[in-house]
């Protein structure tokens, strides 16, 4: 069921508060939230969908002249098909080594175009016109509809919204896009290759617009190692995932969504049937980087002690990151 943003914005007192309850316990129950009318609009989103189409279908050289960075940080820039494999921290909050699988999938990252730490690669106009431009312009409205999920997750954690908006003030978020290519069915047969290996993300909370082919799929909270399908009917479905950093801040009120991609429904996983590419965009809300993960103080209990250490955010990120774009 997809919860709708018209009654955070709209709604009367009651209804506010009841959206904002519901988004918490989806989070909570079934490790996503599905969101509609969140501000972003199809005719946007068709247009942000036909460019990535478009500059995922130029030549490799092209793409190239963007190349992500050998290493992990800074994350910008186009990361071809093998380049980065998210198999290797798969088991980093379970204590468990990598997953030994390697992703088939390719993608390009931006940060905000004002990042005074990291600059964007920014693909230039000779090779897709304006494709900057819109990529600009949609971190920014993400970056508004980040504003309000994180009010409605406050008012529903008990926690004061203007210190969660205040330690994401400098939107120190990624924006990544991702293309992964039609494969036959049988090349994921064995276990050594995948999509999207299974993980949690870093930062705050994730937001997810993905086309209609799926493969999305999320860890049932209640069934550790049962993945659910996560389906859009729509493209302006956006999926709302929350990250490593949202757990460690709540002293695991709200624990991070694990997911992953792979299988759509319905393929014959033992046939040599093509499984058709899928394009999806992931908006990463990060908290500003010198922020302290240690759990807020109102979460800390004698029945519930402080679960984690103090780190800060672009430690932690640093961290976790560290081996996705090892051998």
């Amino acid at each position: 069921m997809a919860l709708n943003m018209d009654k955070f914005h709209f709604g009367t007192k009651d209804e506010k508060k009841r959206f904002c309850r519901e988004l918490l316990k989806s989070l909570k129950e079934r490790g996503f939230a599905k969101i509609r009318s969140h501000g972003v609009f199809k005719t946007v989103l068709d247009i942000q969908f036909d460019y990535i189409r478009r500059f995922f279908s130029l030549p490799l050289d092209v793409k190239m002249k963007v190349k992500h960075p050998a290493q992990a940080t800074p994350n910008r820039g186009y990361s071809y098909v093998g380049q980065e494999n998210v198999g290797n921290i798969s088991g980093f909050n379970k204590g468990l080594g990598p997953a030994n699988t390697r992703d088939i999938k390719e993608s390009i990252d931006f940060g905000a175009a004002f990042d005074d730490l990291v600059e964007n690669i920014e693909v230039p106009d000779e090779d897709l016109y304006e494709f900057q431009v819109w990529i600009d312009g949609l971190f920014l409205k993400l970056c508004e509809t980040q504003r309000h999920i994180l009010s409605a997750l406050a008012i529903a954690l008990g926690i004061d919204a203007s210190h969660l908006h205040s330690i994401h003030g400098r939107v120190e978020n990624e924006f990544r896009l991702l293309h992964y290519p039609a494969i036959p069915a049988s090349e994921l047969r064995d276990g050594t290759a995948t999509r999207c290996a299974e993980h949690t993300d870093f930062g705050t909370i994730t937001l997810i617009f993905q086309d209609a082919v799926s493969g999305l799929q999320v860890e049932d909270p209640s069934e550790p190692g049962t993945f659910r399908d996560v389906g859009s009917s729509n493209l302006t479905d956006l999926i709302l995932i929350a990250g490593d950093s949202l757990q460690r801040l709540t002293n695991d009120t709200v624990k991070a969504g694990r997911h992953r991609v792979t299988y759509p429904p319905g393929v014959d996983k033992d046939s040599d049937e093509m499984i058709p590419e899928r394009y999806s965009m992931a908006y990463f809300v990060k908290a500003d980087r010198k922020t302290s993960l240690l759990p807020l103080k109102q979460f800390i209990t004698d029945e519930n002690p402080c679960r984690y250490e103090d780190v800060t955010a672009w430690d932690y990120n640093n961290q976790r990151s560290a081996s996705l774009y090892e051998g």
